[in-house]
């Protein structure tokens, strides 16, 4: 009995090695060797250009800025425009002509002011660029109707780096302001028509 069992135990063993010898090996497709197939794809990114502006201006025009010399001003508070006076005296002896040269020399035939902060803009431009005008409307004295021919700076204008779409360096405009001997004082409103555009 003994020896039956054991002669079956050998004819198992020997059947199931033969099995495991015979069987073939997992097939195996590495990565490289197998089929392929290409997918176009478009990814469209959306192009934004925002602008901002302040929505109102002070440029104030000092006395230096319209002459030099020596003429001696004092401010008087409270007075819109500004106003400023002054006064001196030809000295001498009774009969001494009035020295009539005026003390103020003109400091140029325009004065350059700058709004400073006056705008930024937000863009991611494909070209890494973009564009600024900056429209000036008549500028008004509405108690005299005197008007004032403001222009912008050339370098306040054109083409702008784009810095994205999470930057704060805000741009600054320039404006050219007429200036003459007989300019006329007065307090003018008028307005900057700012636009930002990509070519």
């Amino acid at each position: 009995m003994k020896n039956k069992f054991l002669a079956l135990a050998a004819f198992g063993t020997a059947v199931l090695g033969g099995a495991i010898l015979s069987a073939p090996a997992n097939a195996q497709i590495a990565q490289g060797s197998g089929p392929t197939s290409t997918i176009n794809v478009n990814v469209s990114v959306p192009e934004i250009l925002f602008l901002r502006t302040v929505q109102n201006a002070n440029v104030v025009i000092a006395p230096s800025d319209l002459a030099t010399g020596t003429g001696t001003l004092t401010a008087l508070t409270g007075t819109t425009p500004p106003a400023y006076i002054g006064s001196d005296q030809t000295t001498g002896a009774a009969g001494t002509p009035l020295d009539t040269a005026s003390p103020f020399a003109l400091t140029g035939t325009s004065v350059t002011k700058t709004i400073t902060g006056a705008y930024i803009v937000w863009s991611n431009s494909p070209t890494g660029n973009y564009t600024v005008g900056i429209t000036p409307g008549t500028f008004t004295d509405a108690t005299y109707t005197n008007t004032l021919a403001v222009t912008v700076n050339a370098g306040s204008v054109g083409t702008k780096t784009a810095l994205g779409l999470t930057h704060t360096t805000a741009s600054d405009i320039g404006l050219d302001i007429p200036i003459s001997a007989t300019s006329p004082a007065g307090s003018y409103d008028g307005t900057l028509t700012v636009e930002a555009y990509r070519p």
